[in-house]
């Protein structure tokens, strides 16, 4: 990288876009009050100079010619005025990538039209990296995630009726050792409401100068240990099974049909809820990839790795995945000395991913 000069490469993108190209189209993040991040703490949002983006395009092709993904960054690259026409100039310049994908906010699926995110698709975008967390609405108003489980409900099914692959971020542990039945509850149900076609799980690590630490440190918020954050997988799989076998069968039925207040914003809302119902359906018969792709998950016993998640396909791998987890769950209740990375991280034994402590 260092003979590409100029290039702005982003600080972050999801662990499964490793291997692809970094296109920087925003910096930071345009909402930046979630409790539990601090990825963008102190820096100004600022979508760049469309100039600047294909310069850089430009540059990165010249490096990376047979480039096969491409990430946008950063936390919502789609918020970005011109990013229709910066999508459509790389794929044009990445005329072989499989995939073009990008980090959105369930706000911003939710408040842009279909035919805008029809729009993207067409223009060469393929996958959304959006963050769930939660489909508890007490939590995710706790958290300041700035989304209700029902506006997550209808965001990702927009994403399906504009044909994007989906993934949404599940972050174990965000209930704390209190609520951890309602998070895993919750969000079983707006997953099996949606059926993305990939959930990727990650556990809460409380990282210092962020509102959770605040909480952490007065008292208000008891983070989940292993062993409850195991019993928290444990549900979200088997109430994502069990709702998605009482799951109805679609149709344009299957979302309400807001009313506007005018005749042609009425209309709109009902093909936009129509289409967005017809893309739930299309999805309904195809398994949901699980994955634990992050070193967050991991549980160690005793000094012995026992836990590094779980990774497969439901419903159909939900006995395997169960069973995993209450190995793990054995392995932990005849241990002694139990350990993850949100612990190593609060006795500030050690690091996570998501920052050097």
């Amino acid at each position: 990288m260092d003979d590409l000069g100029p290039v702005d490469i982003p600080p972050y993108r999801p662990p499964s876009e490793a291997h692809s190209v970094l296109v920087r189209v925003t910096r930071g993040c345009a909402w930046n009050r979630c409790a539990f991040c601090g990825m963008y703490k102190g820096m100004r949002f600022e979508a760049r100079p469309r100039a600047e983006v294909e310069a850089d395009i430009a540059r990165l092709t010249a490096e990376r010619p047979d480039a096969r993904s491409i990430f946008l960054a950063d936390s919502d690259a789609l918020v970005h005025p011109e990013i229709v026409p910066l999508v459509a100039a790389v794929r044009r310049a990445f005329s072989g990538a499989e995939r073009i994908t990008s980090y959105t906010r369930l706000h911003t699926l939710s408040r842009r039209p279909l035919r805008r995110w029809l729009e993207l698709r067409e223009a060469g975008l393929t996958r959304l990296h959006v963050g769930l967390e939660s489909g508890d609405d007490g939590i995710l108003a706790r958290v300041h995630k700035g989304a209700t489980a029902q506006g997550a409900i209808e965001a990702g099914r927009k994403a399906l009726a504009a044909r994007f692959d989906l993934c949404f971020y599940v972050l174990s542990g965000l209930g704390g050792e209190s609520d951890w039945e309602a998070h895993a509850a919750g969000t079983a149900r707006v997953i099996a409401a949606v059926a993305p076609r990939f959930v990727r799980l990650r556990s809460l690590v409380i990282l210092p100068r962020t509102p959770l630490h605040e909480e952490l440190q007065a008292g208000s918020f008891t983070p989940a240990p292993p062993r409850t954050r195991l019993r928290e997988t444990a549900l979200l799989i088997a109430e994502t099974v069990r709702r998605i076998g009482e799951r109805p069968a679609p149709g344009a039925s299957a979302l309400p049909l807001p009313a506007g207040p005018r005749a042609e914003a009425g209309a709109r809302a009902r093909a936009d809820a129509a289409a967005a119902a017809a893309g739930a359906g299309a999805e309904a018969g195809s398994e949901i990839e699980i994955a634990s792709d992050h070193f967050s998950n991991y549980i160690w016993a005793d000094g012995r790795l026992v836990y590094g998640g779980v990774n497969g396909f439901l419903p159909g791998d939900a006995p395997l995945l169960l069973e995993t987890l209450a190995e793990a769950l054995r392995a932990v209740s005849a241990c002694r000395a139990v350990q993850d990375p949100a612990g190593l991280a609060r006795s500030g034994r050690g690091a996570s991913l998501y920052s050097a402590l």
